[in-house]
């Protein structure tokens, strides 16, 4: 009798224990590895990972994303061709709210800060000690080394759906839109030095010194996560 009474106490004891393991599928805290493949195909193009954290809770996260790129690994010729050694980084912070109160199968609503930053070192013909702004006269012109810099930031609100792909995947789809401005201006070009970059009516990726914006920024796009 003694020994059926600690049978059955050691099968509840391990169901009541089983029991209290939070299901993949449940209102746990959930962390997703991501990789978005898209950014391989932007203009300035990176290799982009992320990493989404849920907040104390559930229905909020923190998504943490960064990449990098290079014009050697361009996808596109012209840009690898115009702009042979520039490197892309982009970071991205979103907090997002989700419907279902958990973050593996449910839509959501996200508020997001983008910063972008292209860095490109070439020759390129300066005009020193110049006078009267961009287009004054200059002493003299020399070949020499610059570093131009080019630095986005903007705000989205974007609207999404992330749900499971088998048993740890996840498909993250968005769409939003939202504000950006541009600032672009050489690192290391001497006090009173010029360099004409010209801009085109319809060349909306300048090159020109000066701040730009704000400006209307639609994004969209997808993620494949990995719970972990």
């Amino acid at each position: 009798m003694r020994k059926c009474l600690t049978l059955v106490w050691l099968i509840l004891a391990g169901t009541n224990t089983f029991a209290q393991i939070p299901k993949p599928d449940s209102l746990g805290a959930i962390i997703i590895l991501k990789i978005t493949p898209l950014a391989l195909f932007d203009l300035d193009n990176t290799v982009q990972v992320g990493l989404e954290v849920p907040m104390k809770n559930p229905a909020w996260t923190i998504q943490q994303e960064a990449g990098y790129g290079h014009s050697a690994f361009n996808l596109w010729y012209g840009e690898r061709r115009q702009h042979p050694d520039r490197e892309t980084w982009r970071f991205r912070t979103q907090i997002r709210y989700y419907f279902r109160q958990q973050n593996q199968n449910s839509p959501y609503l996200a508020g997001e800060y983008l910063f972008k930053k292209n860095s490109e070192e070439k020759y390129e013909s300066v005009g020193v000690d110049c006078t009267n702004g961009p287009f004054g006269p200059c002493a003299y012109f020399q070949n020499r080394a610059t570093h131009l810099g080019r630095f986005v930031s903007a705000f989205h609100v974007k609207w999404g759906w992330q749900f499971p792909m088998g048993e740890r995947m996840t498909f993250d789809t968005y769409v939003g839109g939202g504000i950006r401005s541009l600032t672009v201006r050489y690192l290391s070009l001497p006090e009173n030095a010029q360099i004409n970059n010209g801009r085109g009516f319809f060349d909306f990726r300048t090159d020109r010194p000066g701040r730009y914006g704000p400006l209307p920024s639609f994004s969209a796009g997808f993620h494949f996560g990995w719970r972990l």
